[in-house]
């Protein structure tokens, strides 16, 4: 113990645990700071998303909520209110129109805020509670088709209520594309007094839950194994498609960034702790001579390994903590407004990861040490005395994969890094040979610094691989997270460019199409062409009805309920065939209806492409051959249908049609004309909707945006850690060439060419490695169509060099301006 304390103490005064402990503090800092903040801009954007629902999750279903089921939100903590929704009619003394009532609780919204007004479509005012008892708040175009104003008195079933305020936005109405009337807000004590909740008919009642994570998910499990047919549980992911489509891309990146620091950190400590290990080569030598057993020597140094771990893991840690305040300080006009807590679990990982990287990555190599010839004092060859061996990698290799899957808690994505590691990794050995061949070719029609340069990667081929590896792996990871960077930010600013209809209008006759084609073209408002929609339901598949399918098969969707069906012979830019083919309009075809399914419902019922699917529509039975199943890219905001035929269905006696459209703000008022001159059309304004998903989703991408910064740097603090862990070797010989009297220049570019060559190499093969995790993490992890990177195999390799280039040419400049003797006394 003292001997261990005193050689400590020695090798802290004499540098060389510096640069081991720098690595393992500013690795655990890095995770912890990525860890952090991180998990602050998840949870932020959660909270933010959680407000379509307004709240944290919701129970949702046709019968009131089961009193066990209250009980066991109380024990677990969480709020809880209460809706009910149900149609009815809205009377005025000049009118009436069906609306959409809800009867909210007092502590209704638990997340967000209802915007009101004091006139239609007026400027909002942000609330946090709904109507008082006796009064109504109503959607802006219900006052336009009942002819009111505020402050009028209108009637829902037998009760009157006071029209107090214009709706402007609910947190939670997230409006399906069909079926939805303009909405009336009362409270829930007023229920009863409308009578309008009669035997059979249709009423929603929904819970809107809110809570720390852990309680839900436990009241989550607990309703699972408790619930009825009549109930199901809503989050987030299910209640908005575009929304849970873009928090599960942002989640996958967040995850692939950490996991990626943590790969990155991890080959810091390795690199320092080999470095280390190489200049105690010569000190263990001296132990041995002087009686030192190998067992004694191990015990030694792995409770130094030990001491150094508790003195750089906490202040990485803190630090680390530090760090990620200061950035969210340095950049608070940027990040969102209220930034959420990180979760518990955040700061540990870093710390966790430290200890882990610690044992894995430093402890190989310096228990290698056992290994030590006392021989070695006489050479002084601490390179030689040491043969770490590939086996000494594998404990890394395994931590790696252990730690990317300990973060990420997703098996495919830690199966995609590791297979894109693999192929960097199988490049190497392929490389190592090909750097001898190209140095013995090339060496000997060139001169001066070149033939040097060059050389020294065939003399130093060992060493020049493991660099390479080093090189081509961190290269690989920062393309790869810039490339998923930009395909997701490209695709997120696609999801919703300007001009997206933010209005839809359905339930409109054949014969009212052409006059409301026109009238929206009198106030110049362009709209998507008109679809047919019927209302449908599947009831059997090759003769089998749905219900025994049901019975046999676990399924995803509701495929009880009605569907909304249409006909059309294009194909929509937002639909891929994914078997079969897609009919065209003048292509012959047998006599017979044809169907296109969704591809994910057709899974669930396990459909195959020539299945007899029998519909029921109008109280007539259906029959269509399945001839394709189409994927649906349903956060396109555009309208999308999970059957669509190839030709008109019963004569189009049953369809009504739908049109979609841009409003500005300024032209709301045109609806309430629309709305009188057609009252049987039905209105969706998703323009609320549409404006919040844009904020999530610039959110999103800001959080991307700093996520990868904080990677970036990281990558740096490796790339310099590498380049410091060779450079006793370069520079040892670079003194011994300045000493014969090889000029400042020549030393300089011979380094600077070893480097770029190195790095040239390496970027080359980060390609490959680049190119392969690019392909499964777009078409495995983030659900995006894959595009090759041509530009990136032929930039890569000049990045490469350019990059390790210049940080191992400035690590090594001081060789050229120090003198020879002192410098090999510096490095032993």
């Amino acid at each position: 113990m003292k001997t261990g304390l005193k050689l400590l103490l020695r090798d802290w005064r004499g540098g060389e645990l510096g640069l081991l402990l720098v690595s393992l503090i500013l690795a655990t800092a890095t995770i912890t700071c990525i860890s952090l903040f991180a998990s602050r801009i998840h949870n932020s954007l959660y909270d933010e998303a959680s407000q379509f629902l307004a709240g944290d999750a919701q129970i949702s279903g046709s019968a009131p909520i089961p009193p066990p089921l209250q009980n066991e939100a109380s024990q677990q903590n969480l709020q809880g209110a209460l809706t009910i929704q149900f149609r009815a009619m809205v009377f005025s003394d000049e009118s009436m129109h069906i609306s959409a009532t809800k009867a909210v609780a007092a502590s209704y919204p638990l997340k967000g805020q209802i915007q009101i007004a004091d006139t239609p479509f007026g400027a909002p005012t942000l609330v946090n509670h709904g109507p008082a008892e006796g009064e109504v708040w109503m959607a802006s175009r219900l006052f336009g088709a009942l002819a009111i104003n505020i402050g009028d008195t209108v009637q829902i079933g037998e009760a009157n209520f006071k029209a107090t305020a214009a709706i402007i936005k609910e947190p939670d109405n997230a409006q399906s594309l069909f079926g939805v009337a303009p909405r009336a807000l009362i409270h829930i004590n007023d229920v009863e007094k409308t009578q309008a909740i009669q035997l059979g008919s249709r009423v929603n009642y929904t819970w809107m839950l809110t809570g720390d994570s852990s309680s839900v998910e436990t009241f989550k499990q607990y309703f699972e194994a408790n619930k009825g047919e009549h109930h199901r549980w809503v989050d987030i992911h299910e209640q908005n498609r575009s929304v849970g489509s873009a928090l599960n891309r942002a989640e996958s990146f967040l995850l692939l960034a950490g996991s990626l620091g943590v790969v990155l950190c991890g080959l810091a400590i390795a690199l320092a702790a080999r470095r280390y290990a190489m200049r105690q080569a010569t000190n263990v030598a001296l132990l041995k001579t002087f009686g030192q057993t190998p067992n004694k020597i191990s015990r030694l140094y792995c409770g130094n390994l030990l001491a150094l771990g508790v003195v750089g893991i906490l202040p990485g840690a803190v630090v680390g903590w530090g760090l990620h305040w200061g950035i969210i300080f340095a950049l608070q006009d940027l990040l969102p407004n209220g930034l959420a807590s990180a979760s518990a679990s955040a700061l540990f990982i870093g710390a966790g990861s430290g200890i882990v990287a610690l044992a894995a990555f430093a402890a190989p190599p310096i228990l290698s040490l056992r290994q030590v010839s006392p021989a070695a004092v006489i050479r002084l060859d601490s390179q030689s005395a040491l043969n770490f061996g590939w086996l000494s990698w594998l404990p890394g290799v395994l931590a790696i994969i252990g730690l990317i899957f300990w973060y990420s808690q997703s098996l495919q994505l830690t199966l995609v890094l590791t297979l894109g590691l693999a192929v960097c990794c199988i490049g190497i050995s392929i490389c190592a040979r090909l750097i001898i061949l190209a140095s013995r070719v090339t060496t000997k029609k060139l001169t001066g610094s070149w033939r040097l340069g060059l050389a020294n990667l065939q003399r130093h081929r060992q060493m020049n691989s493991v660099q390479i590896l080093v090189f081509s792996t961190l290269l690989m990871l920062l393309f790869t997270l810039t490339l998923t960077r930009t395909s997701l930010i490209s695709q997120w600013q696609n999801q919703i460019p300007e001009g997206t209809p933010n209005h839809f209008v359905f339930n409109i006759f054949s014969e009212d199409r052409t006059p409301i084609a026109e009238k929206l073209a009198s106030a110049q408002v362009e709209h998507s062409p008109f679809y047919p929609m019927m209302r449908g339901r599947l009831i059997e598949v090759n003769g089998v009805t749905v219900k025994d399918i049901l019975e046999t098969e676990e399924v995803p969707h509701n495929y009880a309920r009605e569907l909304n069906l249409t006909w059309s012979n294009t194909l929509g830019s937002d639909n891929k065939i994914e078997q079969g083919e897609w009919w065209q309009t003048n292509t012959p075809r047998p006599r017979g209806l044809y169907v296109s399914a969704e591809q994910e419902y057709a899974t669930g019922l396990n459909m195959q492409l020539g299945d007899v699917l029998t519909f029921s529509i109008s109280g007539e039975r259906v029959n269509a051959e399945l001839a394709s199943i189409r994927s649906v890219q349903w956060d396109s905001m555009n309208p999308n249908f999970y059957m669509i035929f190839d030709r008109t269905v019963l004569d189009g006696t049953a369809a009504n049609w739908l049109t979609s459209f841009y409003l500005a703000p300024e032209q709301k008022p045109f609806l309430n004309d629309l709305i009188k001159t057609y009252p049987t059309v039905s209105v969706i304004e998703l323009d609320q909707l549409i404006a919040q998903l844009q904020s999530i989703v610039s959110q999103v991408t800001l959080a991307v945006e700093f996520i990868l910064m904080l990677v970036l740097a990281a990558g740096v603090l490796v790339l310099v850690s590498s380049v410091q862990a060779t450079l006793d070797v370069r520079m040892q010989e670079s003194a011994i060439l300045r000493t014969l009297g090889a000029p400042k220049r020549l030393v300089g570019n011979i380094l600077l060419i070893e480097f770029g060559a190195l790095g040239a190499l390496a970027g080359l093969l980060a390609a490959v490695g680049t190119e392969t995790a690019f392909y499964f993490l777009q078409t495995r992890v983030f659900n995006l169509q894959y595009q090759p990177q041509p530009i990136m195999w032929l930039v890569a390799p000049f990045i490469g060099a350019a990059l390790i280039g210049a940080v191992g040419w400035a690590s090594t400049r001081k060789v050229v301006h120090i003198a020879p003797a002192k410098l090999l006394r510096e490095i032993g």
